[in-house]
């Protein structure tokens, strides 16, 4: 009797365990699935930034930086948080009215809110400029 609940008990620990296993590891493939989508949505953000940053006047040096900002925007709507995605909007709006200040401010303040999140989703230490 005694060594039928031990198989029993023993039998409940083991399947229980997998079960357990089995949610960590699928939360862990789940977080990493996330962090690869927003390393995308970032990388998309690059070439915007290079354009914006190494020209006076990118929109005439790069003439594919409207599909560069399109491409970068649809990106952050799928992938980016709500704040993120409004500042991204913000920019753009800010560029549509030729605010070159205003657009300047926004993505600055966009590029130092990614920089930390995506620092404390891989797990960095966080540091000012």
């Amino acid at each position: 009797m005694i060594q039928e609940y031990s198989i029993i008990i023993s039998t409940t620990i083991i399947i229980t365990g997998w079960f357990v296993n089995n949610w960590f590891v699928r939360k862990h493939e789940i977080s990493k699935k996330r962090l690869d989508f927003r390393l995308e949505m970032l990388h998309s953000f690059l070439p915007v930034f290079k354009s914006i940053t190494s020209s006076n006047n990118p929109f005439k040096d790069d003439n594919k930086l409207n599909e560069k900002i399109s491409d970068s925007r649809i990106k952050f709507q799928l992938y980016g948080l709500k704040d993120e995605i409004d500042l991204f909007h913000q920019f753009v709006i800010s560029i549509e009215k030729a605010d070159t200040l205003l657009a300047t401010k926004n993505i600055n303040e966009l590029i130092k809110l990614i920089r930390n999140r995506i620092r404390d989703e891989l797990d960095l230490p966080n540091y000012t400029i």
